[in-house]
């Protein structure tokens, strides 16, 4: 009788380790294809930063010292750069100041809601104003 209960516990035993040890194959085998993925991602973004990096260098920015320059080419840089800042913070304005006046004409939720009903063609439905 006993022998039995230990055939089937020996049985037993076996069975769950084929199965673990399947589950464990299979994740074994899914973390090395990642792996692999993630070394074949880091190539090409290694590949791409190489590629980045060479073009930043090929139009490196000219910081050689000025101090026997001409001041008149010096200046003229120097408002350049000024006026293409300033062009830059005009555009930043306008896109503030859309942004701005739209938080003051209607909440975001009305204009979700309405721009649902648009897409859906229906009616919008009225929002209680909290």
């Amino acid at each position: 009788m006993w022998g039995w209960i230990w055939a089937g516990l020996v049985v037993g035993t076996l069975v769950g380790a084929f199965f673990v040890g399947r589950h464990l194959w299979r994740a074994g085998m899914r973390a090395l294809r990642e792996a692999s993925r993630a070394g074949e991602a880091l190539g090409s973004a290694s590949d791409r930063m190489a590629a980045a990096v060479a073009e930043a260098e090929a139009h490196r920015a000219d910081t050689s010292p000025t101090m026997f320059d001409d001041p008149v080419v010096l200046r003229e840089r120097v408002a350049d750069q000024r006026r293409l800042r300033a062009e830059r913070a005009t555009v930043r304005r306008a896109r503030q100041e859309a942004t701005w006046s739209g938080w003051g004409t209607q909440s975001w939720l009305d204009r979700r809601t309405a721009e649902k009903a648009a897409r859906a063609g229906g009616r919008p439905r009225r929002t209680a104003n909290l």
